[in-house]
């Protein structure tokens, strides 16, 4: 973790918001077993690298350029459980469905990937193809630039977007003209055991002079939040833009003892944060089930109404709901 040491209230906040994504992340998954929806990218073991760094994002200023497994940065910067199960579900394009429902949709055909999109937050919505977000992040900078604005552009991908052409043309053109532009790589590592020894996955590409590079165990939500914070200051102040590289390891969804430590892996960002604050003597089981207990709630809550109000009668695969 880190030496410098933010309050217990600002700790426990990016514990609960991680906590809040675990929970959202399930439920999605239970309507995808159910057969509500058809597409779900986990981002299970990516929450300490999309909280920790989208609570940096100063919403409704700077721009956000998420990717199709970023729920924990949309849930961050203000998109509720609500909206995000409204999301999944207008996804779905049940097998009942006749042709002229399909036409009132067109959005839905082709490939499912997530398009995240909160105009009111500035997150621009991501397109299909792998990517091509930082190209647009790009784009967004030089306006920024351009006007003056004190504004910061995040940009997040995969590690597979990193062997795209437009990966490598977009950080270019941002070390070139020098923008406010943070890029952050979501790189997945297979095993507990290949961290922090696996390979850099931009190991191969030649990074543009101009270009800060930092690697960042993204298991570890502090880590997360000082280099992203950082980051933002570099760009802010016309430093030229910055890329911070986080492994994570990608875990199945399905556990429920989100608060014992004993069952999560040891690199799952909920138990790193919570072995810290207990470290700083800032855990307490008692705050811990009160607030999963809460939070799951919540959740449910949103999921059935976000259900009540998206899915027509014949809404579940092969099924049609009971009047």
């Amino acid at each position: 973790m880190t030496n410098s040491t933010p309050s217990t209230t600002f700790i426990r906040d990016l514990y609960a918001r991680m906590l809040l994504t675990r929970i959202v992340d399930d439920c999605a998954w239970r309507l995808h077993e159910q057969g509500y929806i058809d597409f779900v990218a986990s981002c299970r073991g990516h929450e300490a690298a999309q909280v920790g760094s989208a609570v940096c994002i100063e919403v409704g200023k700077d721009f956000t350029l998420p990717y199709y497994r970023d729920l924990g940065v949309v849930l961050t910067i203000g998109m509720t459980p609500y909206e995000v199960f409204r999301t999944y579900l207008q996804m779905h394009i049940p097998q009942t469905a006749t042709d002229a429902d399909q036409e009132l949709h067109p959005a839905r055909r082709g490939e499912p990937v997530l398009h995240w999109g909160y105009h009111k937050r500035n997150t621009v919505t991501g397109p299909a193809p792998v990517a091509t977000q930082i190209l647009h992040a790009a784009g967004i900078a030089f306006a920024s630039k351009l006007r003056k604005a004190p504004i910061v552009t995040i940009a997040y991908c995969g590690d597979g977007a990193t062997s795209e052409p437009d990966f490598l043309e977009g950080i270019r053109f941002a070390s070139l003209q020098q923008l406010p532009v943070l890029f952050i790589c979501e790189q997945n590592c297979q095993t507990d055991a290949d961290i922090p020894s696996s390979s850099s996955c931009l190991k191969d590409l030649p990074l543009p002079e101009g270009l800060t590079h930092q690697r960042i165990d993204g298991n570890d939500v502090m880590a997360v939040y000082m280099a992203t914070r950082s980051a933002m200051e570099h760009a802010r102040e016309g430093r030229g833009p910055v890329l911070l590289e986080m492994y994570v390891t990608r875990s199945r969804a399905g556990s429920q003892a989100y608060y014992l430590s004993s069952t999560l892996g040891r690199n799952d960002p909920l138990s790193r944060c919570q072995q810290f604050l207990q470290e700083q003597d800032m855990w307490d089981d008692e705050w811990a089930k009160k607030l999963y207990t809460r939070i799951s709630a919540e959740v449910e809550q949103a999921m059935q109404d976000a259900m009540r109000d998206t899915q027509p009668p014949f809404s579940r695969r092969g099924d049609r709901a009971q009047p």
